[in-house]
């Protein structure tokens, strides 16, 4: 089980605005927490943004183009301590659907790892 998991488990990744459009940059937003019971040295976060043709939530199954993929420094971590929250900027990306996956302390292998699909619509 991982050690380093998202301090809001029910919205672990979120974008900075409710409505994205094809013009638009925005914000992907997380936050870790040292759930070990000992101190953590500081690791490195990896987003990585997919466009899912077929439509939120898409498959597993199938390989989905890569536009984004960027690694984030976190700091040390004391137990049970919450890092800062991320929020790099991303984008403009075309009308469509996009998972945003996270994979907290990817360097060390001792993170948690999840997305979230979103839409962009087109430009008004």
């Amino acid at each position: 089980m991982p050690d380093i998991l998202f301090t809001n488990p029910e919205k672990p990744i979120v974008p900075s605005a409710a409505i994205i459009r094809e013009t638009d940059s925005f914000q992907v937003q997380w936050s870790a927490v040292n759930r070990s019971d000992a101190d953590v040295e500081a690791f490195t976060d990896r987003l990585v943004i997919t466009r899912i043709p077929e439509g939120c939530p898409g498959s597993d199954d199938a390989e989905h183009p890569v536009v984004f993929d960027e690694t984030f420094d976190e700091p040390a971590l004391a137990t049970g301590e919450a890092g800062p929250l991320q929020g790099p900027t991303v984008g403009p990306f075309a009308a469509g659907a996009y998972r945003l996956t996270v994979t907290l302390a990817n360097d060390t292998g001792a993170g948690d790892e999840t997305f979230n699909c979103i839409n962009i619509e087109p430009a008004a």
